[in-house]
């Protein structure tokens, strides 16, 4: 990931979620990779909404799927 794509990122999503640490959001990278890495496209893994799991608004912002774990991955650099 580029510098410029990570300033990105955590510009739109923000900074580390308060309460978790870098063990928590590497743990829960790791979960997303394993759910859905090997039963999708990557295609198909562009089209997934998902519901932000650290947004605690009602409702919770909805992101793609990539867009989440782009977001955790510029975090964990």
């Amino acid at each position: 990931m580029t510098p410029a794509k990570q300033k990105r990122l955590l510009k739109r999503f923000g900074p580390c979620p308060p309460g978790y640490t870098h063990q928590d959001l590497t743990q829960f990278l790791d979960l997303l990779y394993g759910m859905y890495s090997h039963h999708f496209t990557g295609e198909e893994l562009r089209q997934i909404i998902v519901s932000d799991p650290f947004d605690l608004t009602e409702p919770p912002r909805s992101l793609k799927l990539v867009e989440l774990a782009e977001w955790l991955e510029a975090i964990l650099l």
